[in-house]
């Protein structure tokens, strides 16, 4: 049985994560040919959060604390919130006040977890086992958030949302080893699974009250409600699964696998995937040619191929919804359902075939270890939303559309350096290279990712385009500026209008390399460990950057604006190195790769101090096994040359809007004390 508890402020006021868990495992011998076994843990999470990132400058906690001007104070003399919006006439709408936000506004979430799982295993002759396992995992999510009547950028308002999910996984397995001859093994698997998904979700929101003291708790008093939602998913997978491995003195190896998998989410007559596996392996170093080289401890060469699919669409994606609305009838509102706006169709799997091959290598009697992998990997028939013409009556569709590949090598070199009684040091390294390319997309066309708007700007960013990385950069090249001090960009055609023709791309989220430097040293009874991360050749597209060419909106800017802006008293030389344009009230700013940085960053992720106590020497054996007292700290530097505030950021989440800064909540510095016991 184990325990863990673990509290965390946020950098940021009435912020803050618990999580407590304790876990238990039961095994028991029946008899020589039954097992079964249980284990049980249950999670409880609690957050509080605040409105910390994306959004427009103001908007968000971070945007509203680096553009607030520290010229304003944020109470007024009778103690009151400063509406920073009022300040002067010429004021941006968008800034709050961020101690306004931090102390009126609260968004908690509590989430309990419990995973309930058994098995049973037979053993009915040598080399022959059969275990069927289920397992039944429950998630009861709740938030509420609340607006007290303090709030200075609206009424008072509340929402609660309860959210219950159940998973049941069953799992039937049977295995059989078979020896012949001592040289060669055999491993036979078959099996069928089972997994069902049921979740259900409610939520109701009401504004204006005449209490704070409930906050959430109390949305009955509200004097105006909002319309409830409810909603209920269902789906189910099922599998089919077989795999035979094939040994010969371990030298020579073979796997051939073959899985079938049948999900709800499919179209009738396309509700089965079949995905096929094989892998060869050759030990050399076992060969008699490479017997006698007493430094060579392990030489294996691998090769496979393998098939998956995925099931990343909404349960109901095949099928032709309706949605539900009001409207108006007489002198009163009546429920109505109109099909969705999005137009059901004959979907398949989404399938991923990938080719890889490897290099197994020990030496120095396997203190020295190398793990080398180069692959290929392509997908085929992705799962993607398509825009439709309003004349459909819909607009979007998903379809199996589009290719994308992946080609890449990864590297692992691990060594023991020191191997002694009391001191030890194994050093450990990693590189990986990956290089995506979109082989085709629905009809050939370009697709544009989301509208990124901040302050004056209001234009996507990425792009997703055949023959290119997924999505890059695709944005205005910036010539600098004009005799006046505004802002110039390329225009390619000539024409004096700026379209998407006259974009290009710009950069790119994906990184040339990643690597890693891992560290584990102990010495007697102390343990020391970290871990470095590094990406190197990643762009970010700093969105932030782009508020501070908003100079007529009374907000905060950086200093270099200040420092190194285009000015008629300036020289020539003084503004052809200016970074900013000219204080003005409004610049025509575009999306461009002025906003386009190196990302490239390396991390210390993770350093760690133990110490062993000699628990042994305080004769408590009986009771107590192990104890060990530790500090750690997570993110304690990085180097970087990126200007933002974080190099490591995806504001949006997902794969086509990668890299993009819209004022994000940071990856935090993090020191732990802790201890583990163990009875």
């Amino acid at each position: 049985m184990s325990g863990s508890l673990f509290l965390r402020d946020g950098i940021i006021e009435n912020s803050g994560y618990d999580k407590y868990n304790v876990r238990s495992n039961v095994d028991h011998k029946i008899s020589d040919k039954f097992n079964v076994g249980a284990n049980l843990s249950y999670t409880r999470t609690n957050k509080s959060m605040k409105s910390s990132g994306g959004g427009n400058r103001g908007g968000s906690l971070i945007g509203a604390s680096i553009s607030a001007p520290p010229t304003l104070y944020p109470y007024n003399e009778d103690g009151s919130y400063n509406n920073l919006q009022l300040a002067y006439p010429f004021m941006s709408n968008a800034l709050f006040n961020p101690l306004n936000l931090i102390n009126e506004t609260s968004s908690k979430t509590k989430a309990d977890l419990v995973n309930v799982n058994g098995f049973l295993e037979y053993k009915p002759i040598k080399g022959l086992s059969l275990k069927a396992t289920i397992g039944v995992e429950t998630l009861n999510y709740t938030s509420n958030n609340y607006n007290s009547s303090r709030y200075l950028y609206g009424a008072s308002s509340a929402s609660l949302s309860s959210n219950q999910q159940t998973t049941i996984v069953n799992e039937n397995i049977a295995n059989y080893d078979l020896t012949i001859h001592d040289d060669h093994n055999l491993n036979f698997m078959g099996g069928f699974t089972y997994q069902q998904y049921l979740g259900t979700s409610f939520g109701a929101s009401g504004t204006d009250f005449i209490s704070d003291a409930p906050e959430a708790w109390g949305l009955g008093a509200a004097a105006n409600f909002g319309t409830p939602s409810s909603g209920y998913t269902k789906w189910v997978l099922m599998s089919y699964l077989a795999r035979a491995n094939y040994s010969y003195k371990g030298r020579y190896m073979a796997t051939v696998s073959f899985r079938a998998d049948g999900s709800s989410r499919y179209s009738e007559g396309n509700k089965w995937g079949y995905f096929p596996a094989a892998a060869l392996a050759w030990r050399i170093s076992d060969e008699a040619f490479l017997k006698d080289i007493s430094w060579l401890s392990d030489l294996k060469l691998r090769l496979g191929y393998g098939e998956t699919g995925s099931t990343a669409i909404d349960p109901y994606s095949t099928l032709n919804m309706l949605s539900q609305g009001k409207a108006a009838l007489g002198s009163g509102l009546v429920t109505s359902y109109a099909p969705s706006s999005t137009l059901p169709s004959e979907l398949k799997w989404e399938t991923t075939s990938q080719w890889n091959i490897g290099l197994d290598l020990s030496l120095f009697k396997s203190r020295l270890r190398i793990n080398a992998d180069y692959y290929d990997k392509t997908t085929r028939d992705l799962l993607n939303n398509v825009s439709l013409p309003t004349s459909s009556g819909y607009t979007t569709t998903v379809k199996n559309v589009g290719k994308m590949g992946n080609r890449g090598f990864e590297l692992l070199v691990e060594g023991d350096v020191f191997q002694q009684k009391e001191f030890s040091w194994t050093l450990s390294a990693n590189l990986g290279l990956n290089k995506n390319q979109i082989k085709e997309l629905y009809g050939g066309q370009d697709i544009y990712g989301s509208t990124v708007g901040l302050s004056y700007v209001e234009d996507f960013v990425t792009l997703l385009r055949e023959g290119e990385p997924l999505g890059v950069y695709y944005v205005y090249h910036d010539t600098g500026f004009d005799e006046n001090g505004n802002m110039t960009y390329e225009d390619k055609d000539g024409n004096g209008v700026y379209d998407n023709s006259d974009k290009y791309i710009a950069g790119s989220p994906h990184p040339d390399f990643t690597y890693g430097i891992n560290s584990s040293l102990t010495f007697k009874d102390f343990e020391f460990s970290f871990f470095l991360y590094g990406s190197q050749g990643n762009d970010v597209y700093n969105v932030a950057e782009t508020a501070n060419y908003d100079m007529g909106m009374g907000l905060n800017l950086r200093r270099d604006v200040f420092n190194s802006h285009w000015s008629s008293t300036n020289t020539a030389e003084q503004n052809l190195m200016a970074k900013y344009p000219r204080p003005a009230a409004n610049h025509n700013i575009k999306h461009s790769d002025r906003f386009v940085e190196d990302g490239s960053y390396l991390r210390l992720k993770n350093i760690m101090l133990g110490y062993n106590l000699p628990v042994k020497k305080w004769k408590v054996k009986n009771w107590l096994s192990a104890l060990k007292i530790y500090v750690s700290a997570q993110n304690l530097f990085t180097i970087t040359g990126y200007s933002g505030m974080d190099p490591e950021v995806n504001s949006w989440g997902g794969d086509t809007n990668a890299g993009l800064d819209y004022l994000t909540y940071p990856n935090v510095k993090t020191i732990t004390f802790g201890a583990k016991v163990q009875f």
